[in-house]
């Protein structure tokens, strides 16, 4: 798994969203890197991090990540990346210091009982169409994060950049973090994280609706949560800046 490591101070892990990698974070990081050593995780299959079969099944994963990263640090997920957070802190809590989850769902398609969620037959068609074309797949999953942003076409141009900027992902690896988002249910491991948690929303996201926030807090009552008002599904690349403030404000509690 690669890993790149910048910047001084506190150990930081960072861990991108669904079919990006590591350089999705750009400009946050050139911010968070002056106060923090910023541990940015490429996803296996993406950016620079190989492919196996069985790579994104959750033990091996939380294993895979645990010997990489052998510190305990502050984690920060990015949706999909998010939901891995959380698994690593319920899987490896001597790992991990604080937990922000930055536009994440603990279960991102909805069921009767989390209506806070991506409708399953919206999921279930993007997932088919990911099987009949990728590239154009890819295109709409990033205009999607986009949709809802104050600046969408800045989102839109930078993360259209970045995922140039690497080889697209292996098409089995993001078939596999398909699955991992129509299936795993983390809400037990919100209602037991024992470790501080900010969980960091955006008021238009159209994939993890703020709404969210009030089924959360239902489940972890310790839980601090923000809404970033006038922001998308991308809020650290419309934001920076102030994504920056959120989170620091958080970790220096």
């Amino acid at each position: 798994m690669h890993i790149n490591s910048i910047g001084q101070g506190p150990d930081l892990v960072l861990v991108h969203g669904w079919s990006m990698h590591s350089g999705v974070w750009q400009p946050l990081v050139d911010l968070l890197a002056e106060h923090f050593r910023c541990h940015l995780v490429d996803l296996p299959g993406h950016g620079q991090s190989d492919w196996q079969p069985g790579d994104f099944e959750l033990p091996t994963l939380l294993a895979s990540l645990a010997k990489a990263l052998s510190q305990k640090a502050i984690w920060l997920g990015w949706s999909l990346g998010g939901m891995v957070a959380l698994a690593m802190t319920q899987r490896y809590p001597d790992k991990v210091k604080k937990l922000i989850l930055l536009a994440s769902n603990p279960r991102f398609v909805q069921t009767d009982d989390w209506p806070c969620a991506m409708a399953a037959e919206v999921f279930d068609t993007f997932s088919a169409s990911l099987a009949v074309d990728q590239q154009q797949t890819l295109q709409r999953f990033i205009m999607l994060q986009a949709k809802g942003a104050n600046q969408p076409r800045q989102v839109i141009k930078q993360l259209s950049e970045q995922l140039a900027q690497q080889h697209e992902p292996e098409p089995e690896a993001l078939q596999a973090g398909l699955k991992c988002l129509a299936e795993w249910d983390l809400r037990d491991a919100l209602t037991t994280v024992n470790c501080p948690t900010q969980m960091i929303l955006a008021e238009n996201d159209h994939l993890v609706p703020a709404s969210l926030a009030n089924y959360a807090v239902e489940l972890q009552p310790k839980l601090r949560i923000d809404v970033m008002p006038g922001l998308g599904h991308a809020p650290f690349i419309s934001q920076p800046q102030q994504c920056q403030l959120v989170i620091e404000q958080f970790l220096h509690e």
